[in-house]
C-alpha cells in the first residue's frame, strides 16, 4: 500500500505542475497572440482625441453598414481633431480624398459631411517587437538553461521563471493604462519580453526534468518501464497545456466583446490569473532522482549532470554535420515563421482589420482547439497511414490558407468569419501535424542524442518566430501578399527538403541505417 501511495504521489505532483502551467499561460498565450494588435505603436501623421462614445456619428454610411455604435467618424472643431468609435475600439483616422466613404457627423446644433479617409498607418509595432526579442533572447539563452536547473533545482527554476512571466503581465497592465504612450511601451515591454525569453531558457528545461524525474520514480515504485510512465506523464502535462490557448484565446473575447471590458481590465485579470500559478508552484514538491539515491550514487550523478551542462553546446552543434538533422533544419525553421505568422501577422494584419480586436480570441480559439484536437488525433493516425502522408496533408492545409488569404481581401471591417474561422482550423491542423510529427522524427532518430536534437529544434524554431515579428514591426517593410510569399517560400523549402531525406536516408536511427548502408 506504501509503494503505491507513492506512486500516486509523483502522479500528484505531474498533475500540480500542470495546473500550475495552465494559469500562467491561460494568460501568456492570449498576451502573445493579442500583444500586436492591442499595442499598435505611435502614428506619425494624425493624432486624434477618442470620445468613450460615438454619440456625434450617425448611420449615414451610403451602404447602410454601419450604425451608430459602429459609425466611421472624423472631423475638427476648432483647431481639435476627432475620431469615434469604430467597431468597438478607438481608430485613428486620417484623411483620404482618393474616394470611399463620405460620413455625416451630427453635432449639437449642426450636421456636416467629412470627406473619407483610411485608417492612420502606425511607425512602430512595440507589441510585435518585444514578442520578437522575447524570441530572440529564448534562442540566444536556450543552451545555457540546463545550468540554473543544475543549480537552483526544477521546482525553483519553474518557480522564478513564473514570476518573470508575470512581470510580463504586469508591463502589459501597465502598458494598457496609458495606451498612447509609446516611451512607456518601449520602457516596459522589451526588457520584460527579454525577460520572458531568459526564463522560458530554463522554464522548460526545469519542466521536462521534473516531469521525467517524476515518470521515472512512479516507474520504479509500480516497476514498469519508464518509457510507459513518460508516455502517461507527458500525456497529461501537454493534454492540459494544449488547453491554454483555448482558455486564454476564449477570455479575452468573452470579456472585450460580451462583458465590455476594457484592455486594462483584461490585463488585471490575466496578472491574477497568472499569479494563481505562480503561488501554486511554490507547493509543488522538490523530488530528484539524487535525493532517491546513497551517498556515493548521488556523487556520480551529480558529475553526470556537470559534465552534460559543459557538453550541452558542443553536442548541439555537432548534429549539425549529421545529414539527418540538416535535411530537417529547413523544416524546423519553417515551424517556427508558421506559428509566428499564426500568433502575430494572422491576428494584426488579418483578423483585427477585419472583425475587431474584441473578436481575435475567437478566432484564435479556433486554432487552439484543431491544434489540441489534432496533436492527439493526427499522432495516432500517423502510427497506422505512417508519417509520410501526415506530413503532406499539414503541408497541403498551410499551403490552402496561404492561397485563400493571397485571393480573398480580408480587412476594413468585413467581418469575414468564415474565412478566417477556416485559415485558423487549417493553419491548427498544420501545427499540429509539425509539433507531433518533427518531435517524433527527432526521438526516434536521435535515439542517444534526444537532448541534443531537441536543443536544436528550440534553437531553429525560436530563431524563426522571433524573425516574423520583427518583420511584423512595421508595415511597411512587408505586404501583406509578401509576408504571405515568405511563408510560402519556407513552407516549399522546408516541405522539399523533409521529402528529399524521406526518399534518400529515411529518417531512421543510426542502428537501424547501418545494415542498409552495407548491403
Amino acid at each position: 500500500m506504501g509503494g503505491e501511495a507513492e506512486a500516486q504521489s509523483y502522479l500528484r505532483n505531474v498533475t500540480q505542475l500542470s495546473v500550475c502551467f495552465f494559469f500562467v499561460f491561460t494568460a501568456f498565450s492570449a498576451i502573445q497572440n493579442l500583444e500586436a494588435s492591442v499595442v499598435g505603436g505611435h502614428c506619425d501623421s494624425c493624432d486624434y482625441h477618442c470620445f468613450s462614445e460615438s454619440e456625434y456619428c450617425t448611420d449615414s454610411h451610403q451602404d447602410g453598414d454601419f450604425g451608430k455604435d459602429d459609425a466611421v467618424c472624423s472631423w475638427s472643431i476648432d483647431g481639435v481633431k476627432y475620431c469615434a468609435k469604430f467597431g468597438g475600439e478607438c481608430k485613428s483616422t486620417c484623411p483620404n480624398n482618393d474616394g470611399g466613404w463620405d460620413v455625416n457627423i451630427t453635432l449639437p446644433n449642426s450636421t456636416m459631411v467629412v470627406p473619407s479617409f483610411d485608417q492612420c498607418g502606425a511607425s512602430s509595432n512595440v507589441g510585435s517587437i518585444a514578442i520578437g526579442i522575447l524570441y530572440l533572447t529564448f534562442t540566444i539563452c536556450c543552451i545555457g538553461g540546463p545550468f540554473l536547473v543544475d543549480y537552483w533545482g526544477s521546482k525553483w527554476s519553474i518557480f522564478t521563471g513564473f514570476i518573470l512571466f508575470s512581470a510580463f503581465c504586469v508591463a502589459n497592465l501597465l502598458v494598457a493604462q496609458s495606451p498612447s504612450s509609446v516611451a512607456l511601451q518601449w520602457a516596459l515591454l522589451v526588457p520584460c519580453a527579454a525577460l520572458v525569453g531568459f526564463a522560458a531558457s530554463f522554464l522548460w528545461t526545469a519542466q521536462g526534468s521534473y516531469v521525467t524525474t517524476n515518470a521515472q520514480l512512479y516507474a520504479k515504485a509500480h516497476n514498469m518501464e519508464e518509457k510507459a510512465a513518460l508516455g502517461k506523464f507527458n500525456g497529461i502535462f501537454w493534454m492540459v497545456f494544449q488547453l491554454t490557448q483555448i482558455s486564454g484565446n476564449l477570455i479575452a473575447s468573452l470579456l472585450l466583446n460580451e462583458a465590455g471590458w476594457s484592455n486594462t481590465a483584461l490585463m488585471l485579470f490575466y496578472l491574477c490569473f497568472a499569479g494563481v500559478g505562480t503561488i501554486g508552484a511554490l507547493f509543488i514538491k522538490n523530488v530528484s532522482m539524487t535525493a532517491e539515491a546513497g551517498d556515493e550514487e548521488q556523487e556520480e550523478l551529480k558529475q553526470v549532470e556537470e559534465k552534460k551542462c559543459v557538453q550541452s553546446v558542443i553536442g548541439m552543434v555537432s548534429l549539425w554535420k549529421d545529414p539527418r538533422m540538416l535535411y530537417l533544419i529547413p523544416l524546423i525553421m519553417y515551424n517556427g515563421m508558421e506559428q509566428g505568422f499564426i500568433w502575430g501577422d494572422f491576428t494584426s494584419n488579418w483578423v483585427k482589420p477585419s472583425v475587431g480586436l474584441e473578436n481575435i480570441g475567437y478566432v484564435m480559439a479556433a486554432f487552439g482547439a484543431t491544434d489540441a484536437l489534432g496533436s492527439f488525433i493526427l499522432g495516432k493516425v500517423s502510427d497506422i497511414t505512417g508519417r509520410f502522408p501526415i506530413m503532406t496533408l499539414g503541408a497541403l492545409c498551410q499551403l490552402t490558407v496561404i492561397i485563400i488569404l493571397v485571393i480573398v481581401d480580408v480587412g476594413n471591417c468585413d467581418k469575414k468569419y468564415f474565412i478566417l474561422i477556416l485559415s485558423a482550423f487549417l493553419w491548427g491542423i498544420g501545427d499540429a501535424v509539425w509539433n507531433t510529427q518533427i518531435s517524433s522524427i527527432l526521438g526516434e532518430v536521435f535515439t542517444k542524442e534526444k537532448d541534443n536534437a531537441f536543443s536544436n529544434l528550440k534553437l531553429w524554431q525560436s530563431l524563426m518566430t522571433s524573425v516574423m515579428f520583427f518583420l511584423n514591426f512595421d508595415a511597411s517593410l512587408l505586404s501583406q501578399n509578401l509576408t504571405l510569399y515568405l511563408v510560402l517560400g519556407l513552407l516549399i523549402i522546408g516541405y522539399s527538403s523533409y521529402l528529399c531525406g524521406h526518399m534518400t536516408i529515411g529518417f531512421r536511427a543510426e542502428e537501424e541505417r547501418a545494415p542498409l548502408i552495407n548491403a
